[in-house]
Formats: C-alpha cells, sequence, structure tokens
C-alpha cells in the first residue's frame, strides 16, 4: 500500500477526518448566529476555522511539521462541508423519534408526579 499512498498522506487524511467533525459541528453552532445567513460567509468561516484551528491541532497533539499542517487543514476544509452532506442525505441531523413526530407526549395517569404545595397554614 505504501506504494500507492504515502503514510504521510494516509497520516493527513485520519487527522483530517477526525478534525472535519469537530469543524463541522462548530461550524453548525455559528450557523446559529443572527448575523450568519449567507453561504459565502459559512465557507469563509469553515476555509478560517479549518486553518486556524486545524494546523495548531495536528502540530500540538500529531507532533506533524507545518507542511503536513496546512495539508491537514485543506483536506479538513474539504472534508467538514462533505461529512455535513452525506450525514443529512440519511437524515441523520433531522432525526426525531417516533413517540415525539406529533410534538405531543402521552404521561399515563399512574404515572403523574405530583408535588404537594407548602404553604405557612400547611405548617400550623
Amino acid at each position: 500500500m505504501e506504494n500507492v499512498l504515502p503514510s504521510n498522506f494516509v497520516n493527513c487524511l485520519m487527522i483530517s477526518l477526525i478534525l472535519s467533525v469537530v469543524i463541522m459541528t462548530l461550524l453548525q453552532k455559528f450557523k446559529k448566529l443572527p448575523f450568519i445567513n449567507k453561504c459565502w460567509q459559512i465557507w469563509i468561516l469553515n476555509l478560517i476555522f479549518s486553518f486556524l484551528i486545524g494546523i495548531p491541532f495536528s502540530i500540538s497533539f500529531y507532533n506533524t511539521n507545518i507542511k503536513d499542517s496546512i495539508w491537514v487543514g485543506l483536506f479538513c476544509f474539504i472534508g467538514a462541508p462533505s461529512i455535513y452532506q452525506a450525514l443529512k442525505k440519511q437524515n441523520l441531523l433531522q432525526y426525531h423519534p417516533e413517540s415525539l413526530k406529533d410534538n405531543v407526549v402521552e404521561v399515563p395517569v399512574e404515572n403523574k408526579i405530583t408535588i404537594p404545595s407548602s404553604s405557612k397554614q400547611d405548617r400550623k
């Protein structure tokens, strides 16, 4: 396999795969901000986060050199949106359990929890 894919390349891909999940989650949190509403803004955030987090992440946790760390950032930039789109196509991001489909949860009467009221008159 060394002849087809160098070990350095495989290492960079594995690191970027791990980091892409973190970047994807971070991007989803930033999408909820009111001033992030355009597709190009998300693209810029992805670019910034991939290199700003990717390079120090791979250097500090995996002891890679700067050249390999830049490749990790590039692979992460490409990989994070791809992972998100794949999960979205499989409806894993929009999953709701069957019991919550109608936004109604029924609790049987025997499972009802009552809290006794405590007032000053009850204490006397």
